[in-house]
């Protein structure tokens, strides 16, 4: 009886003493393991998958038109100032010839708007581009082929963008997009493509690089009267799209030679290399088919850089 009382103890001692040494290797590997490995772990997760093309571009009028005096002289008199509307033949401003402003050579004669429109300034012609400095009573105008106002349609305006030669080619007449507006808030305004230039443009970056654009218009289905030419936009088009389906961010995965990889994590550092084949890709996610499945864990990095 004392023989087998003294034997439970040593089984009893035995088993603590294995299942302490247990936590405490345990305890001790998660003592290797950095802080902030979850950092480096995304998971893999069924949902819907949509590759989108974003770009930014600017909000102009495809219907304007440039006022001029009927020659050399000064403004005596600004009727309509910038940001009003006028209709044909409204009186913008008074203008007066000669080579002096209180000579009586010359009597004040109107300037008429061409067209209905909303005035805004002039756009230069000169190399920096940009716009005129305002039109104000007493400014000499030194010719004729001098603009004085333009006369924007409201009623036309569109988004010009510039598409790399790279993204050209996923771009299509009629294909529906979504235009916001940084300076709108909230609001979403659908367009179509209308123009894709057959003709590439050359743009030139701050620091002398140079690439190839083609320009594309979008035509917008409804205006708002928050909208002024020159705006910054950001236009979206939905390139395709795919319903639960199996993804995971991009960056999980890996490429060896003609072979896509993921690396699925078992335990702290320990994982197991998986080849998987990606389908659709976004900016962000991509589409896995493979030995993977929703909810496996999946390093961003190489798991043996991360030690």
């Amino acid at each position: 009886m004392k023989h087998l009382a003294k034997r439970s103890v040593w089984m009893a001692a035995l088993v603590l003493t294995s299942a302490l040494t247990f936590a405490g290797y345990t305890r001790y590997k998660k003592m290797l393991v950095r802080q902030d490995l979850a950092d480096f772990i995304k998971t893999a997760e069924r949902g819907d998958l949509k590759l989108d093309l974003q770009e930014a571009g600017e909000l102009v009028s495809r219907d304007a038109v440039d006022v001029f005096p009927p020659g050399r002289g000064f403004i005596v008199e600004v009727l309509r100032k910038e940001g009003e509307y006028v209709a044909k033949g409204d009186k913008i401003m008074m203008f007066k010839g000669g080579e002096r402003m209180e000579s009586d050579q010359y009597v004040p004669v109107p300037v008429t708007a061409t067209r209905d429109g909303l005035l805004t300034r002039c756009v230069s012609r000169n190399y920096y581009g940009g716009a005129d400095e305002e039109i104000r009573a007493g400014k000499r105008i030194d010719a004729a082929s001098t603009c004085v106002t333009r006369i924007v349609d409201m009623r036309t305006l569109a988004v010009n963008l510039k598409i790399s030669e790279v993204d050209i080619f996923k771009l299509k007449r009629g294909m529906p997009v979504t235009v916001t507006f940084t300076a709108i808030p909230g609001e979403k305004f659908a367009g179509r493509i209308d123009v894709i230039a057959p003709t590439a443009d050359t743009k030139n970056s701050p620091w002398g690089n140079s690439s190839r654009v083609f320009r594309v218009v979008i035509t917008l289905d409804r205006t708002s009267q928050k909208m002024r030419v020159g705006m910054s936009a950001v236009v979206t088009a939905n390139l395709n799209a795919k319903k639960d389906v199996l993804k995971a961010p991009i960056e999980t995965l890996f490429q060896e030679s003609l072979n896509y990889y993921v690396y699925r994590q078992k335990d702290g550092y320990d994982y197991e290399k998986v080849q998987v084949f990606p389908g659709l890709r976004s900016e962000t996610e991509v589409e896995l088919a493979g030995a993977v499945k929703p909810g496996d864990k999946l390093f961003t990095a190489a798991p043996e850089s991360l030690k």
